[in-house]
């Protein structure tokens, strides 16, 4: 039996689903710009051994809009969510942008968290220049009608276009300093990283970006890498949710002791 929540956090509310049930506490975080119905292969896989939790960011999905987008403010969303479940140290399972709030979340609230699945992102970056936060806005305007249509089926945010390139830029000018949060990181950490392009890059930039993230999983023992496995970013969670699972249940094996 699962349950329906609206949950209520700074100037908006949040839609979130809670499948209930006993077993081992996982919030799924969704990417930057992604809605619950991301989760719709990996959600049935873990239902029934696992207490799972989606939900909708600001301005994404069934949730109201905001005049805060910022990362801090997803952090924020994460607190209220886990408030308004009773989730006790669950996994957090992050995908893109989402493994990013993962992380830091993990890092500055360690017993709250009993361990990460990251699902190819929260990559550290070199920082960027102002002809790239350029050629973002750039990208993002000419976005601006696919998103309203995105949006108007359920599968992107509301936020205007200008305000997406300019969460986009923060996140980037976030990943600069990630290996930070990395080294504070306490709990065990699986990466599950993909193989091709982002929309936002080239494959060769995204083979960059994860080479990066070798660099911190060979820097400290919790962090590991799970798995590799052949897709471009946006479907890797479509088309691996059984990789997804088992890294889930590789943590909970280790933090909750739970073999299946």
């Amino acid at each position: 039996m699962s349950r329906h929540l609206r949950v209520p956090v700074a100037d908006t509310v949040l839609d979130a689903n809670d499948t209930e049930g006993s077993g081992p506490p996982v919030l799924l975080l969704n990417g930057g710009f992604a809605t619950q119905r991301f989760w719709k292969e990996v959600v049935p896989l873990l239902s029934g051994r696992y207490r799972v939790v989606t939900f909708d960011g600001r301005a994404r999905g069934k949730s109201g809009i905001s005049s805060d987008y910022s990362f801090a403010g997803c952090l924020d969303d994460v607190h209220a969510v886990l408030a308004a479940t009773g989730l006790n140290r669950p996994i957090l399972a992050g995908w893109s942008y989402g493994a990013a709030i993962a992380v830091r979340y993990a890092a500055r609230y360690p017993e709250r968290v009993a361990g990460v699945v990251n699902i190819d992102g929260a990559m550290p970056l070199a920082p960027i220049d102002d002809a790239l936060r350029d050629r973002i806005r750039k990208q993002f305007r000419s976005y601006a009608i696919p998103m309203k249509i995105m949006a108007a089926l359920g599968l992107s945010s509301r936020m205007s276009a200008a305000q997406a390139a300019e969460m986009n830029i923060e996140y980037l000018d976030i990943l600069t300093g990630f290996a930070v949060d990395y080294a504070q990181t306490q709990c065990p950490v699986a990466c599950i990283k993909a193989t091709g392009k982002h929309q936002g890059a080239t494959e060769q930039e995204m083979k960059e970006a994860r080479a990066n993230l070798d660099v911190v999983i060979a820097s400290n023992p919790n962090i590991t890498a799970f798995a590799t496995v052949p897709s471009n970013h946006r479907w890797v969670v479509a088309k691996h949710p059984d990789t997804i699972v088992a890294a889930v249940d590789a943590i909970a094996s280790e933090v909750f002791h739970t073999t299946w």
